[in-house]
């Protein structure tokens, strides 16, 4: 059974902090629950940086940085069933009917730029930071 939880606005307490569906549990409707969750883990990682490790600061930073972010993709997701997948028969449907009548492709991409766009903690997060030393291509003696 589908069920829809309201956002909360706070997912951090003490040394704990919520990441993924912990936080923000998402209805499948935008497809979006996996890249929510990696974004929440790459936000915390770029959050422990800039706080030098600091993690009570560092969970303060990420609950700050990917709460309205987070949210607005659940909510999102949650009026995709009501108001454009699940609508009743009746005025309603033709309402929704008559907002999309006519529409060519692109504009339905335009209008979902905004999820698809990663959020500068994403894009910027590899910058700056020592590359991950080479390993060893040998294989171990048996």
């Amino acid at each position: 059974m589908l069920a829809y939880r309201e956002p909360v606005d706070n997912w951090t307490r003490g040394r704990v902090a919520l990441l993924g569906d912990a936080a923000h549990f998402m209805l499948q409707y935008m497809a979006q629950g996996a890249a929510m969750a990696m974004e929440d883990a790459v936000c915390l990682g770029w959050c422990a940086d800039q706080t030098d490790g600091d993690f009570h600061a560092a969970f303060q930073k990420y609950q700050k940085t990917r709460l309205v972010r987070a949210t607005r993709v659940q909510v999102s997701a949650n009026h995709l069933v009501g108001m454009i997948f699940h609508v009743p028969d009746g005025l309603e449907r033709e309402v929704r009917n008559d907002i999309y009548r006519g529409r060519p492709a692109e504009r339905y991409y335009d209008a979902l730029e905004w999820i698809f766009s990663a959020p500068e903690y994403v894009r910027n997060f590899a910058k700056g930071r020592p590359s991950a030393p080479a390993r060893r291509q040998s294989r171990p003696k048996m």
